[in-house]
């Protein structure tokens, strides 16, 4: 059945079943649009990942290509992210499904499919979700029923047809078509301890079982080299399924290079489907004649596959060339020409072509697994993260299984007799009866020789990280030099990276560029390990925030929480001084500040820091720079009135001073004062938001109560809802990133000493001053500086002092990139939230949502809190819900009565404490006074109703 459906102001053809990507190939249509920046995207991963092939689908905005069907009559257009607009789309509001089960499965490909099946005929009741619409996983994809190839189906299409058929005669609970992006613990209980939430455009799920499996599957691994990002540019996978599922060919002419038998397989398909393949790039130099007979005594069929796939290219008349590799890919919109290497000698050839296929190696999926606390492993050489696990695909965590290429690359054959393997665990696990006769774990180890004898055949060098201004971060576009020069200020792990780069926080939530950042930090001497690793993400996939939102009552004040247990990074060389005038506990914003200032009045400074600088509620917040009072420190819900008030007139010096710090250093912060609107939705709220306003009057607040129509003017896709707001036009944003990482340099440059890793375990009185134990040696303070955040009480118990200082641990989330949505800052007059857009064009959304603790005391997300902020966001801006949210994050903030604390400790002179709930707006100022304070002993006297005394 032929479909036609418009691309853009052109009507295209397209086969039953197809996806958009598949159809635009078959025209020839590599370019589906641009980044924020105006780089231009197209298909690369094919299997939903990447977020590459975004388009704009029946005017909703972000569908991937790659994953959704054609329909007749249906309207596509391409999206650059700099100017295609979010509508809010009417649609039917999501539904929630909420189910309990014995097992839910993650994946629906070999290994969970068998383990599926198996568990079902055990008497186990089983769930399984899967991204995609039918079963198979990327190995046994069905043929669609336009395919458009003439040739019968292979024994591989065969398999993956009866594997389906086992499925569907079973009683598995399948739900396809859904996104799991949330995997949690509920509880030690073994009924329903286990949480996976996943969404689909009509519909929530909430599985709840006694065991998960995670069978994700795995992705390949990008070769990063110049050109790499180009339409045109695609992995093996995606050209696999454009050849095996859909009947397509990927190209006119067509170079594929890889590293192992895939790519021989892939260039074999395509001859046969009439492609023209210019060549077969091979990494490696398949001669070992121990290894082949090993893989051939392991598994004669899969050896007579490969050989047979060789014979085709010979008689297809293909190029093949061992030991080359491509270095690097040129062309206007597309792919134009190819340079190859050889690996041994260096020598270079150029080959025309508008289509490279591309694949440097695979890497699980490890997202889900590591969400629910599965310890992982790094590969030497490549430095990916792989779950550990036993054989049976069993893991440390109670519950959990791991199973298939989720778990480490071993082959759809060794995935399908690991699932089984697994069952049959997990069977015992639960207390079922199991059949005698199923699957044996010699089957598994003759399979497990196959794949080491086979890349020991197809063994080649590690690929060279490349350098200058390749990217290597293909989403927010950051180069090598740029990570490079990170390192080389001081970046010892990738949360750091991230933190100066931006590397990590797009679409693809950093799976193609983890990797490789990790082995430039291992060329420039930083040994990789799972703890320099970026926090596992949530959500796991991208989610459309519409179908997550949801109302959650307000609340007023935190919840308290327990630091002590909370883990700290190891770095074992030791402290760098034993002594110095002035050591500040806490490397945040504040006591970057506070030892930029001490070490500019002479002093020598250390800061010791028990995680990685700005790695905190510092690195962790969204860079407001707030002026007016928030609904909640205002009124009824206010924990104190006056105190918050009485900051507001410090608050606005600060911002100035911000602003002096920006144009001394001569850094780019991206301080915008855009202003800021506190939104009402009723003539309660707007008499709420006068009295308000009249409060700030009276302290020097510019700030005044606007009607609807002014709103509308401010923000053109405000709510309908919205009748009024106040207006301060002195607020705006920072990134605070940016900013931490340009004082941090100011500070280090003045002469300040950082110490990352370095906790205080001991603090007690000298007849010198005071004696400070780390993990990494003693240092001995002449005075003491505490600002360390939320664990500044903790700190001053050693001393024997109490503070009204608590950890409140809250969270962020934020968007896809997208257009100008959110033009200035934004809250509501009696609800959490606030928002705002940063430069790079992502919503940040917060509001001192409460996040949870794990129990290792870390900070993590709550996905209530997440779900009631998207909902406050999508009520005052619709257009928002239009977007995805990539990333969220827990940072552990102050608790406090909504005033800053400076001062002295009562009998500790020279120990002060500096803390504050809106630290980042006030951390100029309050760094600066900290460390005179410090020093000389002297407060600013306006600053003294900020000293203890005020707690009584």
């Amino acid at each position: 059945m032929v479909l036609r459906f418009k691309w853009n102001d052109a009507v295209l053809e397209a086969e039953d079943g197809d996806s958009i990507a598949a159809a635009l190939t078959a025209h020839d249509i590599a370019r589906l649009g641009s980044s924020r920046t105006g780089r231009a995207r197209g298909v690369f991963c094919g299997m939903g990942i990447c977020h590459e092939c975004l388009v704009q689908v029946n005017g909703s905005r972000s569908e991937r290509a790659c994953m959704v069907e054609v329909r007749d009559g249906m309207e596509v257009c391409e999206q650059n992210d700099a100017d295609t607009p979010c509508h809010p789309i009417s649609r039917l509001k999501c539904g929630v499904s909420e189910i309990e089960k014995d097992v839910v499965i993650v994946g629906a490909g070999p290994a969970g499919l068998n383990a599926g099946t198996l568990l079902d005929s055990w008497g186990c009741s089983v769930c399984v979700v899967d991204e995609r619409e039918q079963p198979g996983g990327q190995y046994y994809k069905p043929r669609t029923p336009g395919f458009r190839g003439r040739h019968s189906a292979d024994l591989q299409h065969r398999e993956g047809d009866s594997l389906r058929r086992r499925a569907a005669a079973s009683a598995v609970d399948f739900r396809f078509g859904c996104t799991a992006w949330y995997a949690h613990r509920e509880s030690d209980e073994s009924k329903g301890a286990f949480q996976i939430r996943a969404t689909s455009p009509d519909r929530t799920l909430v599985v709840r079982a006694r065991v998960v499996i995670v069978a994700a599957g795995a992705m390949e691994t990008p070769a990063i080299l110049p050109g790499w990002t180009m339409p045109g540019v695609m992995t093996l996978g995606a050209a696999q399924t454009f050849a095996r599922k859909y009947g397509v060919l990927p190209g006119k002419r067509i170079l594929v290079a890889s590293n192992g038998p895939l790519g021989m397989q892939l260039a074999a398909e395509l001859l046969v489907l009439g492609a023209n393949v210019v060549a077969l790039a091979e990494r490696g130099r398949p001669r070992n004649f121990k290894a082949m007979l090993d893989a051939a005594t392991a598994s004669p069929r899969l050896v007579a596959t490969g050989l047979s796939c060789r014979l085709r290219l010979f008689l297809g008349g293909a190029e093949v060339n061992y030991g080359w590799e491509v270095s690097g890919i040129s062309g206007q919109d597309r792919v134009e020409n190819v340079l190859l290497r050889r690996i041994e000698d260096g020598n270079e050839r150029s080959l025309v072509a508008d289509t490279v296929c591309i694949g440097d190696g695979f890497a699980s999926q490890s997202e889900l697994a590591r969400q629910l606390g599965v310890p992982v492993s790094l590969e030497n050489g490549t430095c990916l993260a792989s779950p550990n696990r036993e054989q049976s695909g069993k893991t440390s965590v109670e519950g959990v299984w791991v199973v298939g290429d989720a778990g480490g690359l071993k082959g759809a054959q060794w995935a399908v007799q690991q699932g089984m393997l697994a069952a049959q665990d997990i069977a015992s696990y639960l207390e079922k009866q199991v059949a005698a006769g199923k699957p044996m774990a010699r089957r598994v180890d003759s399979i497990d020789s196959f794949q080491k004898a086979l890349w020991t055949l197809y063994r080649a060098p590690v690929r060279e990280i490349a350098s200058g201004s390749t990217l290597i971060c293909r989403c927010e576009e950051v180069t090598c030099n740029e990570v490079l020069a990170s390192i080389r200020k001081g970046a010892a792990d990738l949360g750091s990276i991230k933190r100066a780069t931006r590397l990590g926080m797009g679409r693809c939530q950093g799976r193609y560029c983890t990797a490789p950042a990790l082995q430039i930090l291992h060329d420039c001497g930083t040994a990789p390990t799972p703890e320099r690793l970026m926090a596992p993400q949530l959500p796991a996939r991208p989610v459309r925030i519409s179908r997550v939102a949801k109302e959650k009552p307000e609340w007023r004040g935190h919840s308290r929480t327990t630091l002590a247990s909370r883990p700290t990074p190891v770095f074992d060389q030791p402290i760098h001084k034993q002594s110095a005038d002035l050591v500040v506990i806490g490397g945040g914003i504040t006591g970057i500040i506070a030892s930029l200032h001490a070490a500019r009045m002479g002093a020598e400074v250390v800061c010791l820091e028990r995680g990685m600088v700005n790695g905190e509620a510092s690195g962790g917040n969204a860079g407001s720079l707030h002026l007016q009072l928030l609904s909640w420190d205002f009124g009824a819900k206010a924990v104190s009135d006056h105190a918050p008030l009485s900051t507001l007139p410090f608050q606005k010096e600060a911002i100035d001073l911000w602003i002096s710090l920006q144009q001394e250093l001569k850094q780019d912060f991206e301080i915008s004062l855009t202003g800021g609107l506190m939104v009402a939705e009723s003539d309660d709220q707007v008499a709420h938001l006068k009295s308000k306003v009249r409060a700030e009057l009276n302290v020097g607040i510019d700030v005044e109560v606007i009607g609807a129509r002014e709103v509308r003017q401010i923000v053109p896709g405000i709510s309908d809802r919205i009748v009024g707001a106040s207006w301060c036009p002195g607020e705006g944003k920072i990134n605070p990133l940016t900013a931490s990482i340009a004082l941090w340099d100011a500070a280090r440059a003045s002469g300040a000493v950082f110490e990352e890793c370095a906790p205080v375990t001991g603090l007690s009185r000298s007849s010198s001053g005071y004696q400070i134990e780390t993990p990494r040696g003693g240092i001995l303070a002449r005075k003491i500086l505490i600002a360390a955040g939320g664990w500044s009480g903790e700190v001053a118990k050693s001393l024997g002092v109490t503070l009204p200082v608590d950890g409140a641990p809250i969270q962020i989330i934020v968007t896809e990139a997208a257009p100008d949505l959110v033009p200035c800052m934004m809250a509501h007059a009696d609800r959490h939230i606030t928002m705002k857009q940063s430069k790079a064009g992502n919503v940040l959304i917060g509001g001192a949502w409460t996040a949870g603790v794990d129990r290792e005391g870390r900070p993590i997300v709550r996905v209530d809190s997440l779900e009631g902020n998207l909902w406050v966001a999508e009520r005052i801006v619709p257009g928002v819900g239009e977007l995805s949210f990539i990333r969220s994050w827990a940072a552990m903030n102050i608790d406090i009565d909504g005033a800053p604390l400076i001062s002295s400790l009562p009998d500790h002179p020279d120990v002060v404490v500096v803390a504050s709930a809106n630290g980042y707006t006030l951390a100029p100022i309050l760094g600066k006074e900290a460390a005179k304070l410090a020093l000389t002993g002297k407060p600013r006297r306006d600053l003294l109703r900020f000293g203890l005394e005020r707690f009584g």
